[in-house]
């Protein structure tokens, strides 16, 4: 069909253009924009701006740069390192663009998508797209560019395969495709699929066959008048619109078998092999369009977001699989649109006219609207403006999006709605937060001093140079009429001399080094055998890779629990049927409940016997869990549960580790007689019935194992314990599912699916047994949803009354048990429905869901006027087991120093279980719990709270506060007093909260506090959190990857957090600190040299210095040990700092990087610098003894001389901050020296003016006595200080060493046996062994 008018402008041009590529681009730079755009972002780093306007001084001749050329290597080395770093990052990232770009689909050719602009633009538009496309610009001109190089290339190849065949046709295999007048049949024994491009986003579909049938003929006007015809009438099929439309092909004929589906490259059989000259073929990625026709195959990914139009299945569904899109990999049923279901050859796609409107691309990856619209008209008024249109809904159900994988499917036939960025997946991978750690953001401040420091001494410079221009002495005559004829003028000139002489206060080196010190930082993370998870081959993955130092320095951490602290696999334990409860065993969270018991006898005596009172719960919890269950007992009941199984009936469907024991259930279903066998039986039915899950068979030989996929752990859980109870799920064909109950074959019709979501909180199906004409709604959801929706008025039922009556107390009872025991609850209910209330509902429920606007809201309303007057069945109760290792993390992190607060949606008392089951919650805390349901309330009680905590003793508290609370509390008026409530408080349990509710209480703590914060989940609703945290961690769990994908690193489990933190983060923190401090001290030490020497040349600015001395300091000749420093040195082992979490402590009170200790270190490099200077001075001031009478104390042997013992002060700096020699360490520091004196014996042999014959300097005894008196000269003070710091003021690293050290004198002292390393954990927390204190915060 063709576009309609409203789609161009008064000048017939097309007002809406469907510009977006399909073509991805997640590369950074192109070749035509990386010089300049990635010379910006070097740019924009103050240092390099200060660099390069040096470079800029320098080349002007009055500031006497004898070679600005070299003065420039120092910047061009920075610039090209990180060019070429910058580069192997980005050409990885092209490198996938384009394995992505080229791969290959398939779309139907040879035909006019008219949803896509004309690129035919000449010469003119192809030159200027090829710099578009260099520049990586996607519009007209590159897309010109790129049709005329397809076009050259289809020409060459259209000449070399064309040469033998015979000529085409007349006229008609000129014309476009839409333009053929196609017959009822094709010639061709073969149809193959191709469709008419749609027009979305209120952009018409592309035509792709057009009739013309002659109604204006002689003929025409002598027919007898025709009757209206009545649209109501026609099919809802875009196959046909008018009453004599021929039928398309069978249905059943379009079922491609999988033989008849070979690879990409094989011809297409069948229905859908080549109509003629149309035909689907491989096309890449990159050259699909919006409206293209495509054709997806069974293990193929959806290339781009498109409309499902048809499918293989005879139900006209398909399944994909969203694990690249959101990680889940159960897979997930989508629905062809009705009007398009019959599509099933080329012919059939030639026949469709439709166009479908779309709404803007948005990023909500579970939300799609639009609408399909196709014209329907008699045959005998096609050429009159009457006509009637017929729409169709196209829901979520009906898109695939980018990135999915179609399973099970042999082929799926859709159109292309969104491309490129517009697809949903693409949007939503937007780009991570650029984040800068602490320490980058604390190191601006030192760079400035160092600014300052520059800027004091080039003024007394400047001035010094003024006051004595008048006086005597030599510099005067050497000049050169440089200095003008005033101080004024002269001091104003040394200002910029001395600006670039001293030029190395500024470490240009220092950023470039620590990104190669975090980059080596992230290698190592993602290398830690210790945190990579074999069960799902997943290493720690960094995402930022310059903010690891923040690792060490986390003070609160924010955690989700369902999937984060726990496993997310599901495991039916308990239920409640008709007021009776089933199922054996303890969970995890019953244990911690029992803790709770005793904590709260505890706090009830902790006035009158505070002591005993403890000791003696202690005693009595743990008598309780020795009684408990034991494996045992269990396997016991287990049996004896199936053997009663086997006794009433036969199933074949037992699941390999069924999780629900009771050997009661059959019991009781054996007793006939009683209601409560048949209130099982419904039970049952209802978990087999009330689902959206697949039934798969993954053993072919054993056809009775069937295992299922579901959308959510919940909810496979549900059915496969009904299969395992005997109530099997055996799977759903088109609208009718089949059951066995008790090992008898059941069938219903489904008749709607009232879905799940997070506003509704429950599912419910409507369906109508086979062997029945009644009609049952089967609902499930949350107690507290299902409770409101139960009925009220019985109608005199007195009986039924009184019963529900009882039953909803005593299910309400039994969740809370289960609550209590820290399981997952959902109620069941049911309800019958009159066909006299079903019809009208139905037809007002089919009208929602084929609504445009507001489709969603109306649905809901729809379900809310049917879920009414439900009668109660029942509870279930699920397990969501902790992960491996949660508890002892969460005690190694308590010690750390770290707070951690956890966010969940669950009730407050299965998370309170919960808490004390991970060691959240101890027995030693006392429980804050802040329930208030109205602003008043909330903020009485939080007063309350306050008054109470207000005391100055030890005690540990916890904090529970849940979600209605939190709603109020973190208003302005009362966000301080939550704040202030859980700084006061060791832990912090948030129950039902929103993930909204989630970021704002990480903002409340980052911002009220300025703490780092650390935000860790595994979900969608945890992204908020994530991206609002200093460092977000992602667990790759069940629930998805929105997490991992908007996280900084990425593990596998919670426990890896333990290792990340307290070893990675704290060794990143350390070498870190250390490396910036090195650096600033290097460099001053080296300017000052130059400062000291202008005492005696008027502060003329005068170099004393080979200006290659001064470009290499920097760059060669002590820039690797600093840098090898920070990638490999260590305080203590991982295992060591494992053993001692209080260590970690260093890095909270920021104890490696205070401001105190950076001035200290300058002190003592303005000391140092001064040393060097003055003790050759006054050595050789009365002339260098040389052998054969060479002088050795001129200007510029002496400052080679100077430079030396610089080299050599800067490296044996390195050395006095190593923690652990190795022989890397101290192999690179002797390289670096070496590299040094190699430079200078090399370069001295080429007859330079000022630097001809250096290399003797070094020949003498003289100079090397110098050398060790001025090392020995300058290290002193400072290891006085460390000596010092050690005996009255160590660190905690400090006292761990000598503990380890004084451990290993004794290994060698004793002959027979080693002592064993104590375990500091056996002592007081924060304290080590042989009682020795760690530093308190």
């Amino acid at each position: 069909m063709e576009l309609p008018s409203r789609e161009f402008d008064e000048k017939g041009k097309r007002k809406n253009k469907l510009n977006v590529s399909n073509r991805i681009r997640t590369a950074k730079y192109t070749p035509l924009s990386f010089i300049p755009k990635n010379l910006f972002e070097q740019f924009r780093n103050v240092a390099n701006l200060y660099f390069l306007f040096l470079v800029i001084l320098q080349c002007i001749p009055v500031f006497g740069v004898v070679q600005p050329a070299v003065s420039a290597l120092p910047l061009i080395a920075i610039l090209v390192i990180t060019a070429i770093k910058d580069g192997i990052e980005d050409l990885k990232r092209n490198q996938s663009d384009n394995r992505v770009n080229n791969a290959k689909t398939l779309t139907l050719n040879n035909w006019k998508n008219v949803n896509m602009p004309d690129t035919t633009g000449g010469f003119f538009a192809s030159f200027i797209g090829f710099f578009y496309v260099m520049a990586g610009i996607d519009n007209k001109y590159s897309l010109a560019y790129r049709t005329s190089l397809a076009k050259r290339k289809n020409k060459k190849n259209n000449n070399n395969s064309n040469k033998n065949e015979r000529p085409r046709r007349g006229t008609e295999d000129k014309l476009p495709l839409t333009d053929l007048n196609l017959p009822s049949s094709s010639a061709s024994s073969q149809h193959q699929l191709e469709h008419p491009l749609p027009a979305f986003h209120h952009r018409p579909m592309r035509n792709s066959s057009k009739f013309s049938l002659r109604s204006n003929t002689l003929r025409s006007m002598f027919r007898p008048p025709r009757k209206p015809y009545n649209p109501n009438k026609v099919r809802h099929s875009v196959l046909y619109r008018i009453d004599s439309t021929p039928a398309p092909s069978s249905r059943r004929g379009s079922t491609v078998h999988p033989a008849l589906l070979p690879p990409i490259k094989t011809p297409l059989e069948g229905p859908l092999a080549a109509n003629g000259d149309v035909a689907w073929e491989p096309t890449a990625w990159k050259n699909v369009n919006p409206g293209d026709y495509i054709l997806i195959r069974n293990d193929e990914d959806v290339p781009a977001d498109v409309v499902i139009l048809s499918t293989s299945d005879p139900d006209h569904i398909c399944y994909i699989e969203t694990q690249n899109l959101d990680g889940e990999t159960n897979l997930k049923v989508r629905q062809a649109l009705v009007a398009t279901s019959e599509i099933s050859s080329v012919k059939d796609c030639q026949h469709a006219e439709f166009y479908i409107e779309s709404e803007p691309p948005h990023v909500n990856l579970y939300q799609y609207s639009g609408v399909l619209k196709w014209q329907i008209q008699d045959q005998h008024s096609m050429n009159s403006e009457v006509a009637h249109e017929k729409t169709e809904a196209v829901t979520y159900n009906n898109i695939l999006l980018r990135g999915c994988v179609v399973r099970n499917t042999e082929w799926v036939i859709g159109v292309v709605v969104y491309t490129g960025d517009d697809t949903k997946i693409m949007m939503n991978t937007g780009r991570t937060p650029s984040k800068r750690s602490k320490m980058a953001k604390k190191t601006n401040p030192h760079a400035i001093a160092n600014f300052v420091i520059l800027a004091i001494i080039c003024i007394i410079s400047s001035v010094m140079d003024s006051v004595l221009f008048r006086s005597e002495g030599s510099p005067r005559f050497f000049d050169f009429e440089i200095s003008g004829t005033n101080g004024s003028y002269d001091g104003f000139m040394t200002f910029w001399v001395t600006l670039i002489l001293y030029q190395n206060i500024v470490p240009i080196s220092l950023y470039i080094s620590v990104e190669i010190v975090k980059t080596f930082a992230a290698y190592f993370i993602y290398s830690d055998i210790d945190m990579y998870h074999a069960e799902t081959d997943t290493p720690c993955v960094v995402k930022t890779w310059n903010i690891s130092d923040d690792l060490g320095q986390i003070e609160y951490i924010f955690s989700d629990k369902t999937g984060t602290l726990t496993q997310n696999v599901m495991e039916f334990r308990k239920c409640t049927i008709n007021g009776v409860k089933y199922g054996l065993g303890t969970t995890e969270a019953s244990m911690g409940a029992k803790i709770r018991e005793a904590v709260e006898k505890r706090q009830s005596k902790h006035q009158t016997d505070d002591g005993n009172a403890f000791y003696d719960n202690k005693d009595n919890d743990t008598k309780t869990l020795n009684n408990n269950d034991s494996t045992a007992v269990l396997d016991q009941a287990k049996r004896e549960m199936y053997q009663k199984q086997a006794q009433l009936f036969t199933n074949n469907h037992v699941g390999p580790n069924p999780t629900f024991i009771d050997p009661k259930l059959y019991d009781d279903l054996a007793d006939s007689d009683t209601d409560q066998a048949s209130f099982v039986t419904h039970f049952f039915m209802t978990l087999a019935l009330c689902h959206t899950v697949i039934a798969e068979r993954p053993d072919e030989e054993n056809q009775d194992r069937i295992e299922y996929k579901a959308q959510s752990p919940d909810e496979a859980a549900l059915v496969a314990t009904a299969r395992d109870c005997g109530f099997v799920f055996v799977g759903r064909e088109a609208n009718t599912v089949h059951v066995q109950i008790k090992g008898e074959d059941k069938y219903f019709e489904i008749l709607n699916v009232l879905e799940f979501n997070s506003t509704r909180k429950r599912m419910s199906v409507i369906l109508k047994p086979h062997d029945s004409d009644k009609i049952i709604l089967l609902c499930k959801g949350a107690d507290s949803i299902i409770y409101e929706r139960l009925c009220e008025e019985f109608g005199g039922q007195t009986e039924l009354q009184k019963s529900q009556e009882e039953l909803r107390e005593s299910t309400s009872v039994h969740l809370e048990d289960f609550a209590n025991e820290g399981l997952r609850t959902l109620c069941l209910s049911y309800r019958f429905i009159s066909m006299e209330e079903y019809k009208p509902w139905n037809k007002r429920y089919l009208e929602a869901s084929a609504s445009i606007y507001n489709r969603e809201e109306k649905i809901d309303e729809a379900c809310e006027a049917i879920e009414t007057n439900m009668l109660l069945m029942g509870g279930t109760a699920i397990e969501d087991r902790l992960q491996i290792g949660v508890p002892e993390t969460i005690a190694e992190l308590a010690k750390s120093g770290i707070k951690l607060w956890v966010l969940t949606g669950d009730k407050t008392e299965t998370a309170i279980n919960i808490g004390f089951a991970c060691n959240l919650l101890s027995q030693d805390m006392d429980l804050v719990i802040v329930k208030g349901q109205t602003r008043e309330e909330t903020r009485a009680q939080l007063e309350e709270a306050l008054r109470t905590t207000n005391t100055k003793d030890d005690r540990k508290r916890a904090l529970v506060i849940d979600g209605t609370t939190l709603k109020y509390g973190l208003e302005p008026k009362t966000k301080n007093m939550v704040l202030t409530l859980g700084m006061r408080c060791n832990s912090v349990l948030c129950c039902r909260v929103s993930p909204k509710q989630k970021a704002q209480v990480v903002a409340m703590v980052k911002k009220g506090l300025k703490v780092m914060t650390l935000a860790i989940g595994d979900g969608a609703n945890d992204v908020s959190m994530i991206q609002e945290a200093n460092i977000g961690i992602g667990i790759s769990g069940l629930e998805g990857r929105q997490a991992v994908m908007a996280s900084d690193y990425a593990i596998a489990q919670f426990r890896y957090l333990h290792k990340l933190l307290l070893v990675h983060g704290r060794w990143s923190y350390i070498r870190t600190s250390e490396m910036i401090m090195g650096f600033f001290y290097k460099n001053i030490v080296w300017t000052f040299i130059l400062f000291w020497y202008q005492i005696f040349c008027q502060f003329t600015g005068s170099m004393m210095f080979e200006y290659a001395l001064v470009t290499l300091y920097n760059l060669v000749f002590t820039s690797l040990p600093i840098i090898f420093l920070g990638i490999w040195d260590q305080d203590l082992s991982a295992k060591i700092s494992l053993m001692y979490p209080e260590l970690y402590r260093m890095g909270l009170r920021n104890d490696m990087f205070k401001t105190w200790r950076f001035w200290l270190t300058m002190l003592d490099a303005i000391y140092q610098s001064a040393v060097c200077f003055f003790f050759p001075y006054m050595l050789l001031i009365g002339g260098g003894a040389y052998p054969i009478g060479l002088d050795q104390n001129g200007i510029y042997e002496f400052g080679t001389l100077v430079s030396s013992i610089a080299v050599w002060v800067a490296n044996f700096f390195v050395a006095a901050t190593l923690y652990s020699f190795t022989w890397l360490q101290v192999g690179i520091i002797s390289l670096s020296i070496l590299v040094y004196y190699a430079f200078v014996c090399i370069y001295a042999q080429f007859n330079t003016f000022i630097f001809a014959g250096h290399s003797r300097v070094f020949a003498t005894g003289m100079y090397w006595l110098i050398l060790i008196l001025t090392i020995v000269a300058c290290f002193i003070p400072r290891y006085i200080a460390m000596h010092l710091l050690h005996q009255y003021k160590p660190y905690d690293n400090d006292i761990v060493r000598e503990i380890e050290l004084v451990q290993k004198k004794n290994k060698k002292k004793s002959a027979d046996k080693s002592s064993p390393i104590e375990d500091p954990s056996t002592h007081p927390d924060g304290e080590g062994m042989y009682g020795i204190k760690l530093q308190e915060r």
